[in-house]
């Protein structure tokens, strides 16, 4: 028996004939009948893993980093973090608990907001989070509305979730407590936040954009249409749906056959190539081969805007796996970098497990650091996962784990789980992408100072 969202998926296409894959991306990840992330049965760690989940250090090297840009925003007595995509809750978690650890001062500004299509939390302690013998209970707080959600009033009294949590030699709240620190909202985007003072935080969000497929074919750019053939969804090409597929391209020097590399930049080198993309060329390709096959992520461009809209002062930290557009776009990835992740099986079939699989592409961060330049985003920072977090600590973290007072099997599980951070085979190699809206914020941030 096909799903809800099968079916709504072919009803689709019995009225139009055949729809974009970002259509049909799009109701597989996000349709109320049964999508991915919007109605999900199971955590997302019953499908893969993420950094967050891996061990909550990773959220207590970004907090230090958030409290660098409080610093830099002038210590403002109320400091955003919206948290967009926040799944699990996870990240809220530890970069609440660590703040409260290792920033009280911070703690005490902190509004943060974990924004998701379905929020979820943490409710037994069977979760990798319970790494340093934290209560790991996973209350619950309440779920508001994104509806009127302005974030210029005050942040939630210490008191009302930490109560006897003064740091002045008492020890710092538990998870339950700084769980109650949290303010999740149910939403779609960030049309309804303005006045945001602080940082909006992505990880491993724009990946899941539903994006347009591409293919070469005769020269020309054709789109990749999802249609039904004999009761199969099968695919085939035709002309965009949209002009600015191939002005993206375009855009990049990728296509068409007489255009270079040369003189593509939007809004100029949306920061020093020789800090970060040394030899990223187009190593004088001046176009895509016959044949070639990739994805587009138009989503970025509305997305792009509402971080705009939603950000009055502050910084916009975006961590996902990605490239540079030349890399992106190489021959190595001539087949695009589509991949699906049901139950920690890995493949590059998005027509099977229709709604219970995560379908995913790599980002070209090129493309959305111009895109923020469009919209006053200035580009502060770039850099791997693995160099982001070593520059903020994450040796001295390592080093500590001597010292907690685990067992040696809890030491070394938990040693390996701060590895994969940091392992190019698995999170080291994302990239972290630092942008910045305001003036007086362009001084070099923690995590991407250059060696």
């Amino acid at each position: 028996m096909r799903s809800a969202v099968d079916q709504e998926i072919r009803a689709l296409i019995q009225k139009h004939g055949c729809i974009t894959f970002a259509q049909f991306m799009q109701a597989c990840l996000y349709s109320p009948h049964g999508g991915f992330y919007s109605s999900r049965g199971n955590r997302i760690s019953a499908h893969f893993g993420t950094s967050p989940t891996s061990h909550p250090v990773f959220g207590a090297l970004i907090a230090r980093q958030l409290e660098q840009m409080w610093h830099l925003l002038g210590d403002p007595p109320v400091f955003h973090v919206l948290e967009v995509g926040s799944g699990d809750g996870a990240l809220a978690q530890s970069i609440v608990h660590a703040c409260w650890r290792m920033a009280p001062r911070l703690a005490q500004a902190l509004y943060y907001v974990a924004a998701d299509y379905e929020p979820r939390w943490l409710l037994s302690p069977d979760h990798t989070f319970d790494w340093d013998n934290g209560t790991g209970d996973g209350m619950s707080p309440a779920t508001a509305s994104a509806e009127g959600a302005q974030l210029n009033g005050p942040p939630f009294s210490a008191t009302a979730w930490a109560e006897g949590a003064q740091l002045n030699g008492r020890p710092s709240p538990s998870r339950r407590d700084a769980l109650l620190g949290v303010q999740r909202v149910k939403t779609e985007g960030l049309r309804a936040f303005r006045n945001v003072v602080g940082c909006i935080l992505c990880n491993e969000l724009i990946d899941n954009f539903p994006v347009h497929r591409f293919a070469i074919q005769g020269g020309r750019v054709k789109e990749v249409f999802v249609t039904s053939a004999g009761g199969n969804l099968t695919e085939v090409l035709d002309e965009p749906s949209s002009p600015r597929i191939a002005e993206r391209l375009t855009s990049l020097g990728l296509f068409p056959a007489t255009a270079s590399a040369e003189g593509a930049q939007l809004n100029g080198p949306p920061f020093p190539a020789t800090a970060w993309a040394e030899g990223a060329q187009l190593n004088g390709r001046p176009s895509l081969p016959e044949g070639y096959r990739g994805e587009v992520n138009l989503a970025m461009e509305d997305w792009t805007g509402q971080l705009a809209r939603a950000l009055d002062r502050g910084f916009i930290l975006t961590i996902d796996y990605g490239q540079l557009a030349p890399d992106l776009y190489s021959l190595q990835n001539n087949q695009g970098t589509l991949v699906c992740y049901h139950r920690h099986v890995v493949s590059s079939d998005p027509y099977q497990h229709i709604g219970q699989q995560d379908i995913t592409c790599q980002v070209d961060f090129t493309s959305l650091m111009r895109l923020g330049d469009r919209h006053g985003l200035a580009t502060v920072g770039y850099t791997l996962q693995r160099q982001f977090l070593t520059n903020l600590g994450f040796s001295s973290y390592l080093d500590a784990l001597q010292t907690q007072g685990l067992s040696a099997a809890r030491t070394a599980l938990s040693r390996m789980a701060m590895m994969t951070l940091v392992d190019p085979e698995e999170y080291g190699d994302f990239k972290v992408l630092a942008q910045a809206k305001g003036h007086g914020l362009g001084l070099e941030l923690l995590g991407f100072v250059r060696q």
